[in-house]
């Protein structure tokens, strides 16, 4: 064997290692990591799979957390300017003002339906292509468009056409409210007027829970008997409850002026009106008035209590008449409204439940709702819709869309766009732009009167039904009845967005913490390095000069 053989071969060995040796440390210099693979790392790779893993799980929570917030954010402009609408509406609809155009349209409406459009399109809100108030059916737009949800489609029903049924089924037959008038006999030949809610009087009874007025009440200014003495008549209504079915008023020989009967007269909608009649010696009597009938064959004249009996039921029938031209009309479309747009947690559209709803005769008999069908009438909301538990939180809207913010953290963020809040608000805005008035009256284009004082009436008419209306409508926008509010649903939303914000913080610094420990695992110290680097060069410089020396080394030139 060669001398250069036997000094030069392990020399090489040791610079090839050298050699992989810098080439490693060059790459964790260039790349900044120990290790190409765990498996390289040594007793480092469990803890850098257990950081890295973590990291994995934070990254994946916040990236859920940005497109909650994005979302959110979304929701939280429309949802701040449904809070704002309400007031503005409010302020438009004046119970006080009264201008129409010549179309039939007033002010207030114009407002109303501008209001309207505005809502259906916050409701319809979108991200990215899911809708935001859709519930859980995110590819679902929510809400149909005005003209469908107020004039129907096809052979569908909208809800103008729902008011309509629903007044003709309050007036009844005689378009008293479902009252009937009339007289009977005492102590004298018809000296009793009777007021009686319509089904009380047939076999079986079918007095209606539903529609018409009920009668709450009624009472005298007297309580003596030979002025007026009221008999009240008690029986069961289509629901099963116990109510009061009829009233008889009966006159006496001492009736005089200033003696008055009020019935207190509940309307469609629970609201109450009032209608008061005060005996007068005046013919024709005032508004609020009725003329007791003298019969001046005797001396001094007494009362003809008959007739005063007949100008009784004459003036209690005008009130009627007038009663349910303005508050029970208001009353009656507030209540088909109500049951139009009441669909939360699987709810459907009410109709008046008869074979025809083209059929006057019937609508004016029936006596309950049911639902309208998806071939019938129009269902204004189409999300997301199950039953909603109170007791159970997992059926809250809240929870129809949810996201995982943390690992024992998720935040429901869902909204429905027919919840309480906003079903008042689109259906109050609905009815006030579905109203009709007459422009014509009051005007000598008014074909249903003949001279100045009718027309006169008839625009006190008008004008009352748009107060009794207008006041309603704003009593829903103000939400003063401890119902649910724009604002309620919004601090729900709020609530979820700072938590998810609270956990997004906490994932960020708990990030950042085990990227620092990652990096003392994995990471390399580049001044160090470098260092090592360079003595390694300088080793590897010396040992390149004495591989060459010896490879130039023969026993010539060792003997010289």
């Amino acid at each position: 064997m060669s001398i250069n053989s036997v000094l030069v071969n392990p020399n090489m060995s040791l610079l090839s290692t050298m050699r992989q040796q810098l080439e490693d440390m060059q790459r964790q210099l260039s790349t900044g990591q120990k290790a190409a693979t765990y498996g390289t790392l040594g007793t480092g790779r469990t803890q850098s799979i257990t950081f890295r893993s973590k990291i994995s799980e934070i990254t994946g929570y916040l990236q859920n957390t940005d497109v909650l917030n994005m979302r959110i954010s979304l929701l939280d402009k429309s949802m701040g300017r449904l809070e704002d609408i309400p007031s503005e509406a409010a302020a438009a609809i004046d119970p006080n003002t009264y201008n129409i155009d010549s179309t039939g349209t007033t002010t207030g409406q114009k407002g109303a339906k501008i209001a309207l459009n505005e809502v259906i399109g916050l409701l319809n809100s979108e991200a990215d292509g899911r809708y935001l108030m859709s519930g859980k059916t995110t590819d679902t737009k929510p809400v149909v468009s005005m003209n469908d949800m107020l004039y129907g489609t096809g052979n569908k029903y909208g809800l103008q056409k729902v008011v309509q049924e629903r007044y003709t089924a309050d007036l009844g037959t005689g378009k008293l409210g479902r009252l009937d008038l009339g007289t009977a006999d005492g102590a004298v030949t018809g000296d009793t007027v009777t007021i009686t809610r319509q089904g009380a009087t047939t076999t079986p009874p079918s007095v209606s829970a539903e529609f018409g007025y009920k009668l709450s009440g009624a009472s005298t200014s007297t309580l003596d008997a030979t002025h007026i003495q009221l008999t009240p008549t008690t029986g069961t209504d289509s629901a099963g409850n116990s109510v009061t079915t009829s009233y008889g008023v009966q006159f006496g020989a001492n009736l005089q002026a200033g003696d008055s009967v009020s019935f207190e007269l509940e309307n469609p909608d629970g609201t109450k009106s009032t209608v008061k009649l005060t005996a007068t010696l005046t013919s024709p009597p005032g508004d609020g008035e009725f003329t007791i009938a003298q019969d001046t064959s005797t001396t001094p004249p007494t009362v003809d209590i008959a007739a005063t009996a007949a100008n009784f039921q004459n003036r209690l029938e005008d009130s009627l008449k007038t009663e349910t031209k303005t508050t029970f009309q208001a009353a009656s479309m507030m209540r088909a409204s109500d049951t139009f747009f009441d669909t939360a947690g699987g709810g459907k559209p009410q109709r008046v439940d008869v074979a025809d709803p083209t059929d006057d005769s019937l609508l004016a008999t029936a006596t309950g709702l049911r639902d309208g069908t998806d071939t019938d009438t129009v269902e204004w909301y189409v999300g997301y819709n199950a039953a909603i538990d109170a007791s159970d939180s997992a059926t809250s809207p809240r929870n129809d869309v949810t996201a995982r913010v943390d690992s024992n953290i998720t935040v429901g963020y869902g909204v429905r766009a027919n919840e309480s809040a906003y079903a008042q608000m689109v259906r109050s805005l609905a009815v006030m732009t579905i109203a009709e008035f007459d422009p014509k009256a009051g005007t000598t284009g008014d074909t249903n009167a003949t001279t100045d004082a009718e027309r006169q009436k008839n625009l006190q008419v008008e004008k009352a039904r748009y107060s009794a209306l207008a006041s309603r409508v704003d009593g829903v926008l103000a939400f003063a009845d401890g119902s649910q509010k724009p604002t309620d649903i919004h601090t729900e939303i709020a609530v979820s967005g700072n938590v998810a914000k609270s956990a997004a913080d906490r994932q960020t610094n708990s990030k950042t913490t085990l990227q620092v420990m990652l990096d003392g695992v994995e990471g390399i110290n580049k001044e160090e390095l470098t260092a090592q680097i360079l003595t390694l060069q300088t080793r590897m410089e010396a040992s390149y000069t004495t591989s060459m020396i010896l490879n130039n080394l023969s026993l010539l030139n060792y003997m010289k």
